[in-house]
């Protein structure tokens, strides 16, 4: 990482030194609580999500502001697209919550005319 500026850069060895880091702290603290890494995720299979989502994270944080002005029309757009979508579906499920409710209605009142007829 350079002093004095707000970039911040890695490089691969140092992603993968600290995934090293990571795993290990998590082999040690695994080991600790059931005598065996990794038994309490599947064998490993939680360690290595847990990774996954670390490394992507930590990608994200580092790129968000290298392309953050560049991606504001994109991220608007698509805030946009979902808002309008939220309202369809809202319409829609509300449509049909209503037509639930008048067949609900309908099948009471044929079974209270059955039980009176």
């Amino acid at each position: 990482m350079s002093e004095g500026t707000n970039k911040v850069t890695l490089s691969t060895e140092s992603v993968g030194a600290l995934a090293d880091e990571l795993e290990g702290r998590w082999n040690r603290t695994v080991g600790s609580t059931n005598g065996s890494p990794g038994a309490a995720h599947g064998n490993g299979r939680g360690k290595k999500l847990f990774l996954w989502g670390a490394a992507s994270g930590l990608a994200f944080a580092f790129a968000a502001p290298l392309f953050s002005r560049q991606a504001r029309p994109v991220i608007r757009g698509l805030v946009k697209s979902g808002l309008l979508a939220g309202k369809y579906i809202q319409k829609t499920a509300s449509s049909v919550k209503e037509e639930v409710e008048d067949i609900a209605a309908e099948a009471k009142a044929d079974l209270d005319r059955q039980q009176d007829g």
